[in-house]
């Protein structure tokens, strides 16, 4: 069973090259595929000088970058991971792929480092919205609708998988943490791009109610 890592990136130059290190360096992986969504920084460079073959397009979002991952390998698992992780080991990518390749999941959501309660209490009040998970490639193909383009990918993911009835398992990875917006742009731009992710998630969710 072939397994790919498949990372969107968005301007992650400084992050992306210690995610790829530990993809790479985990020997899990018999593909990893960077797809750089139009950056204007060196995201594509740093992913260069790594395993990882690189592919660029002109900025369509987070979906449409992950779509253009999945169609560029042909494996039979695909892992996504965010390019801007903090602390990420291969043990949790481990954790992460057992599951799916076990059989025992249809698909797996990494729960990030958020303290104890918090991760605990996540998965049991609503889909969790998370860029690492591990699911069949056939599976995401089978994904569909507008929201697959951008952030509300996520949503379409969890819902394909509650309409289907196929079990998902919630995996916490325990230090993983994302280097925030904020952070990354400065407050007012990374604000800006946070609200436009959350005005992204909640068409996914009218979108994915619309089907029901």
């Amino acid at each position: 069973m072939k397994l790919a890592a498949i990372i969107p990136a968005y301007n992650e130059e400084h992050t992306i090259g210690v995610v790829l290190k530990t993809i790479c360096d985990s020997g899990l992986f018999s593909d990893v595929v960077v797809v750089d969504d139009g950056s204007a920084d060196r995201t594509a460079e740093v992913a260069r000088r790594t395993c990882a073959r690189v592919f660029q397009q002109k900025n369509q979002g987070k979906g449409a970058a992950m779509q253009a991952g999945v169609l560029a390998t042909d494996a039979d698992i695909v892992f996504f991971a965010d390019a801007d992780l903090l602390n990420f080991k291969k043990e949790h990518i481990e954790v992460l792929i057992r599951p799916v390749i076990e059989g025992s999941a249809y698909m797996t959501v990494g729960l990030r480092e958020r303290g104890r309660f918090i991760t605990w209490l996540l998965p049991k009040i609503a889909p969790v919205l998370g860029g690492e998970r591990v699911l069949s490639r056939g599976l995401f193909l089978q994904l569909s609708g507008e929201a697959t383009k951008n952030f509300g990918i996520e949503t379409v993911m969890n819902d394909y998988c509650k309409r289907y009835d196929l079990s998902v398992r919630y995996v916490y990875l325990r230090g993983v943490k994302q280097v925030i917006k904020e952070r990354k742009y400065g407050f007012l731009k990374g604000f800006l791009a946070r609200m436009r992710m959350v005005w992204q998630i909640i068409k996914a969710e009218i979108e994915v109610m619309k089907k029901k």
